[in-house]
């Protein structure tokens, strides 16, 4: 009886997710982000982070309180994304409050974002790349290096607003991160093709921008030719790629004292 309990309960809320996603009336979404927020499930930390990116500003905005509202830190860089690259000042308002309940702790299920940090780390816009790479893998390219360094639980890659520019007074040392896509390219190979692409990242002193390192990385793979296979192909590299980088520069921040 308990599992099929689970299971009903599985179904729901995976239906809530695609609907939050999917569905063409904004009003609908918008309920939906709110709902999830109530839950306080961090199963829909994926779906709501998603829903940042929606073309509704009010439907950003509360996708951005429900992450809030459910305290897992796992949201915070894709939400500091958002505050610095959404025009809505309603928006950018949400984005904030949720920002400092998840470094407060304040939220349910979540800790200080910064607790136990040694390292402020703080990302630039990874411009200037090739034009083969547009905003969205860009955004890709920074979301997955600040997923995977967010794990180190040394380094606080968001502060609670106005906190950024006093992280000196809290102990952190801080750093910046910067870089871009070098190559995105695909070659015919028979039937299906071959997507390769390279990343260049560059370390520095925050804020004074002060270069200290650069590291690179690259991959490649098999994808089909149809225009939903080479989107998804581009994303996995760039992925990919950015997994290795963020390998990298969990070292380098280890040999600073994190």
């Amino acid at each position: 009886m308990g599992t099929g309990r689970t299971v009903r309960a599985e179904a729901r809320f995976d239906e809530l997710c695609r609907t939050l996603s999917d569905d063409a009336n904004y009003k609908v979404r918008l309920q939906i982000a709110i709902v999830l927020g109530k839950l306080r499930d961090q199963r829909a930390v994926s779906c709501l982070t998603e829903a940042l990116g929606d073309s509704n500003h009010a439907v950003r905005a509360m996708a951005a309180t429900s992450l809030g509202q459910i305290g897992d830190t796992r949201a915070i860089p894709a939400l500091q994304a958002l505050r610095k690259s959404d025009s809505d000042s309603f928006v950018r308002g949400n984005v904030d409050k949720a920002l400092g309940l998840l470094a407060s702790g304040s939220a349910i299920g979540g800790g200080p974002a910064h607790a136990g940090a040694h390292l402020y780390v703080t990302f630039g816009p990874f411009s200037g790349g090739t034009k083969s790479a547009g905003p969205d893998l860009v955004k890709t390219v920074r979301d997955t290096l600040a997923k995977e360094m967010g794990k180190a639980p040394a380094l606080a890659l968001a502060l609670a607003p106005g906190d950024d520019k006093n992280y000196q007074k809290q102990g952190l040392m801080g750093f910046y991160v910067d870089g871009n896509v070098t190559r995105l390219d695909e070659t015919s190979a028979g039937a299906s093709l071959e997507v390769s692409c390279a990343i260049k990242v560059m370390v520095a002193r925050w804020p004074s921008k002060s270069l200290i390192s650069w590291t690179s990385a690259e991959a490649s793979l098999q994808s089909g030719s149809r225009p939903k296979d080479r989107e998804n192909a581009h994303r996995d590299c760039l992925e990919a790629t950015a997994g290795q980088l963020a390998e990298d520069l969990a070292k380098f921040f280890k040999a600073q004292g994190g």
